[in-house]
């Protein structure tokens, strides 16, 4: 697998995650996005299933965004980060972390939404609710762990 140019990824997926960034980090969301694309860059190689990009920048933002909130506020993250892979860049086990003190429904709602990167009406008939009820338990989601986060 080739690394594509950086510039390629920024066109590509860049707006698209700074609406995302911006949702979670607020006025951070540019520097919480450049992190975000170096982590990306530095683990491409590493990526076993390229169809699924989109959703693997969506993960490493949602990530970054986190650990970025953590570490302005002096804190650590909910669950160690293994060594080897603060080391490289990748945080997988860090978006689990933070996913494993939640309901298993808002769970759920964060993994389809976040992770298999499926738009609401998918997630809807997955999940056996209404649209709206989607939206409602990612957002719920959200709010409980920028609670945690704060």
């Amino acid at each position: 697998m080739t690394l594509p140019p950086f510039w390629t990824l920024v066109e590509q997926h860049g707006a698209e995650l700074m609406r995302h960034a911006r949702r979670l980090a607020g006025d951070d969301a540019e520097d919480v996005l450049q992190e975000a694309f170096m982590r990306a860059l530095r683990s491409y190689d590493r990526l076993e299933r390229s169809d699924h990009l989109r959703a693997w920048l969506y993960r490493i933002t949602t990530t970054t965004a986190f650990d970025h909130s953590a570490r302005h506020r002096g804190e650590v993250l909910m669950g160690s980060v293994p060594e080897a892979l603060s080391q490289d860049g990748l945080y997988d086990d860090a978006f689990e972390s933070l996913l494993a003190g939640l309901s298993d429904t808002a769970r759920e709602a964060m993994t389809l939404r976040f992770v298999e990167d499926l738009p609401y009406s998918d997630m809807a008939t997955r999940l056996g609710c209404s649209e709206q009820a989607a939206r409602q338990r990612v957002s719920t989601a959200v709010r409980e762990l920028r609670r945690r986060l704060s």
